[in-house]
């Protein structure tokens, strides 16, 4: 399965401002509120690191085969699909995702777990710090 918005991860150079959560929750959410973010950032305080976690489009999910509801799937450019419908909020891909990438809310009573923005993803386009960028094979022209 071929994958078409691969996002890299440069942890050093994540100073840790949070915009690329704020833009995600406003675009998908409009409102700002990162715990409606689909990326989070984490502190990592005893390397002096924040850590961006967002959804790597694994080729064979834990989180899909770790769904006891199937209320996962993933399409054919590797985004994760939720029903939610179908989910329970039992948390098990949440606890399977070797990312830390997809998160239960209680608060919301949802899943969160990236959509890469319709093809352009908002966070990647805002961090000034190049942090978060399209591979190299997949960045627009």
């Amino acid at each position: 399965m071929g994958r078409q918005l691969d996002i890299d991860i440069n942890t050093p150079n994540c100073t840790g401002c949070h915009i690329c959560e704020m833009v995600c929750s406003l675009y998908h959410e409009n409102v700002i509120n990162l715990d409606k973010a689909r990326i989070r950032i984490k502190d990592k305080w005893d390397e002096s690191l924040f850590v961006p976690h967002i959804c790597q489009l694994c080729e064979s999910p834990d989180c899909v085969e770790a769904c006891p509801m199937s209320a996962l799937s993933q399409d054919n450019g590797g985004i994760i699909q939720v029903d939610m419908e179908l989910c329970t909020g039992c948390e098990a891909c949440v606890i399977a995702c070797p990312h830390e990438a997809i998160r239960w809310s209680d608060e919301f009573k949802r899943l969160f777990v990236c959509d890469r923005c319709d093809g352009d993803p908002n966070c990647v386009k805002t961090c000034s710090v190049s942090a978060l960028a399209l591979n190299g094979n997949n960045r627009k022209a």
